[in-house]
């Protein structure tokens, strides 16, 4: 898809479609809306007939309502779609980013190009013209590897965003570069977790990883195999991996700024378990067919270390990522056995099916040896918080209050929601082992989120760190204004937004 960004009159640009908004009257008569310039604009070169339109469909401005009106001469765009944003006030970037997705996902094969008109006044420009091409990029993705595709479907071909504002044909690059960034990197997360698990492999995995690292001198990769690891004393992960045929990988990837003088360094953690049958301690089976996606937390880290050199963040970023299934065989780890993580604690594991948390402790402790200042793991850890949050927020716990809110902030820019969870220091019991430093479950049904969550933060020592548990929205099990059912790629862009910001 071709990208532009433009600065002339709207009946001058030929598309197939032109999309103009307005707001809802804030006060007063609910069937009166207001207006931006370009619906004015525009209303006036049709003398009249949008208006008339909107008359027609009793159009109020709400949020996400619509209408569509085919022109004629008067100017080059095929039809009008008129989105309402809602009212003017509260209106965010998302809400627009949304909006334009939700068009577009039911549009996309029946149009080649789209024309958006970015409204005045609701929020800076640039932002909304970032946000105008994410919702075109990922509402036109697709996972169809395994389809035989119809030579009937058309495929969106061009997009031009017009905006009132004078802006430099750099910073015109510079937008449209940047949101192509953040929606590439999402879009491969989402290929990594909709990608069956006999082909996304740790070895496929770790592959990635080496051809990102030999994509720019900025990055580098170090992947640890069975006998390194054995020797580095990842018992803890070789435990729950060694169940299976497929070989381990554990994942180290850097990149390292130029000129770089500070002490600041933060790590993005993946939880990445290929495929998980829940071990000894079996799915049953309708809780299984989707647990591809449960290392959607390594294709996050590996989605955001594909665009990283292009990006640019100010300080280093390392990505760790430990690579297996959680199968059933002879030799699987059973209810009761104990294993010694990488910073010398002992677990022992009452259910293998809570098989992530203690992957991710030597992932975090690897982390914290590496001088990380600062680190942030994703994964899709329990259902526990689908039950409290629901599919659509992440359950985020923080032991810093300003690192916590730096990545709150950042998720409002991007959308991805997020609701912040204590971390009750008097539920860390409910990890007591009689045999073992730690257990691996809580000996209680209740607050199984907060009692995962304390058990990580016994493996990141003093470092500021923030635990996010994406099990819910890391993968949709129904199609949305950004996407189809399956992998979402959450939690990417958000740190990339968290990367390019000045604070961590």
């Amino acid at each position: 898809m071709t990208t532009q960004i433009l600065n002339k009159p709207l009946e001058e640009i030929s598309s197939d479609a032109l999309i103009v908004f307005a707001f809802q009257k804030e006060k007063g008569n609910k069937s009166e809306y207001v207006p931006t310039r370009a619906f004015t604009h525009i209303n006036n070169v049709l003398h009249d007939q949008l208006k008339k339109a909107a008359s027609f469909e009793k159009f109020t401005g709400e949020k996400g309502s619509l209408f569509s009106l085919f022109t004629n001469d008067d100017i080059l765009a095929s039809k009008i779609i008129c989105i309402g944003l809602g009212k003017k006030e509260d209106v965010t970037v998302d809400d627009f980013r949304q909006n334009i997705g939700k068009y577009v996902s039911l549009s996309h094969k029946k149009i080649d190009s789209l024309t958006i008109s970015i409204p005045e006044n609701i929020q800076d420009s640039e932002v909304l013209m970032h946000a105008a091409i994410e919702g075109v990029e990922l509402a036109t993705y697709g996972f169809a590897k395994y389809k035989e595709k119809k030579v009937t479907d058309r495929q969106f071909q061009s997009l031009i965003l017009v905006t009132e504002d004078k802006i430099t044909e750099k910073k015109v690059n510079d937008i449209i570069e940047n949101a192509q960034y953040y929606s590439h990197a999402t879009q491969l997360a989402r290929d990594l977790v909709n990608e069956q698990p006999s082909v996304a492999t740790p070895t496929f995995l770790a592959e990635l990883a080496k051809d990102i690292a030999q994509s720019s001198d900025q990055v580098s990769v170090k992947i640890f195999d069975k006998p390194q690891l054995e020797k580095m004393g990842m018992h803890a992960f070789l435990g729950i991996a060694r169940a299976s045929d497929t070989p381990p990988k554990f994942i180290f990837l850097e990149y390292t700024p130029k000129n770089y003088k500070g002490k600041e360094k933060i790590a993005l953690v993946g939880k990445g378990i290929t495929f998980d049958s829940g071990g000894v301690n079996v799915k049953p089976g309708d809780h299984m067919s989707d647990m591809k996606m449960d290392m959607a937390g390594a294709a996050l880290v590996l989605g955001v270390f594909s665009v990283i050199a292009k990006i640019k963040p100010s300080i280093p970023v390392m990505g760790v990522i430990a690579a297996t299934p959680n199968l059933i065989s002879s030799s699987a780890i059973v209810p009761g056995d104990v294993v010694k993580a990488y910073n010398g604690k002992t677990i022992e594991v009452l259910n293998t099916d809570a098989e992530g948390r203690v992957t991710l402790a030597d992932s975090l402790s690897y982390a914290v040896e590496q001088g990380a200042t600062h680190i942030i793991d994703f994964a899709t850890l329990t259902g526990a918080c689908i039950v409290a949050l629901g599919e659509d927020i992440a359950g985020l716990f923080v032991n810093d209050k300003e690192f916590g809110d730096s990545i709150k902030k950042s998720a409002d820019i991007t959308g991805e929601k997020m609701w912040e969870l204590p971390l009750e220091k008097s539920y860390k019991k409910m990890n007591d082992s009689d045999v073992a430093d730690i257990a691996n479950i809580p000996n209680t049904r209740w607050a199984g989120t907060i009692s995962a969550a304390l058990f990580l933060e016994e493996f990141i020592g003093k470092t500021k760190w923030a635990h996010l548990d994406i099990a819910g929205p890391a993968f949709a099990s129904r199609n949305s204004a950004l996407g189809p059912k399956g992998g979402t790629g959450y939690g990417v862009r958000t740190v990339l937004q968290l990367l390019e910001g000045e604070k961590i």
